[in-house]
């Protein structure tokens, strides 16, 4: 009777380590180790599988590549260490986030904020340079990562969180006349997007150009594009009234209508 029962445990121990595939809750395993919950439209609370839980992530000790273990532990000072999934990279000796929720939320970080009614300078008259300045209101800013965003008293969006951002913005300008209308009245302007007051490259702009004749014209400009900033970059508008017509008596006044002139960034990631 022992004899038998010592063939068979070596018949079981041979299957055990010669099978090719595993399979759980089938007999037929597609793959190394198959998984399948014993209904598939209405699963069980226990169907599935746990990768090992851990608290902490070890550095020190030498690891198999590819080792897999699931971070039940977050620490909110830090964005490098965060719950989720990680694996074991040998070639770099750490630890590679690919599946993080807290880190997905934080990457989809969206910023509004629009525009005073005046420009910082003044509005831009008929004698008036051609340079101006539109800040932001701080009261309008909208944002899911508020505390890595602010408006200054020079009217600047300061971005604290550095990385790459799409940016899209409106400009929206009235241009209007204190005199009778003059059929050669025309103004046109650019506004361009300045980092730290100066343009970034690649450089985000738009342009419009009034038409002639009338007192009041109403623009609607929309320029987009991609910059990358470090922390507590200061974002603001930059408008240059770059023609006019000079033989025309009419005064022209460009004002900015806040409520209609906006940014948006969406944060791409570092």
């Amino acid at each position: 009777m022992k004899n038998i029962i010592y063939i068979l445990a070596i018949v079981g121990n041979s299957f055990t380590c010669f099978s090719s595939q595993v399979g759980i809750n089938t007999n037929v395993p597609l793959t190394t180790l198959e998984v399948k919950t014993k209904d598939i439209s209405n699963p069980l609370k226990t169907d599935g599988v746990i990768i090992p839980r851990v608290t902490s992530l070890n550095l020190a000790d030498s690891k198999e590549h590819g080792l897999l273990v699931f971070l039940d532990y977050e620490n909110p000072a830090t964005e490098e260490i965060e719950r989720g999934f990680y694996w074991w990279n040998n070639n770099t000796q750490n630890w590679i986030p690919f599946f993080s929720m807290n880190k997905m939320k934080k990457d989809k970080t969206i910023t509004y904020v629009s525009c005073k009614n005046s420009f910082n300078e003044g509005n831009l008259t008929y004698s008036s340079t051609n340079l101006r300045t539109l800040g932001f209101n701080s009261s309008s800013l909208i944002a899911n990562d508020e505390g890595n965003f602010e408006v200054n008293a020079a009217g600047e969006l300061v971005v604290k969180k550095a990385g790459t951002y799409h940016v899209q913005a409106v400009v929206s300008l009235n241009s209007s006349s204190s005199t009778t209308a003059n059929s050669d009245q025309r103004d046109s302007y650019e506004a361009k997007i300045f980092v730290n007051g100066a343009e970034p490259s690649p450089n985000i702009r738009t342009a419009y150009g009034f038409p002639s004749g009338g007192l009041t014209f109403d623009s609607n400009s929309a320029m987009s594009g991609f910059v990358t900033l470090n922390a507590n970059d200061r974002i603001i508008f930059s408008i240059n009234r770059y023609y006019r017509d000079t033989g025309s008596t009419v005064n022209s006044i460009i004002t900015p209508n806040g409520s209609l002139s906006n940014l948006t960034l969406r944060y791409i990631g570092l």
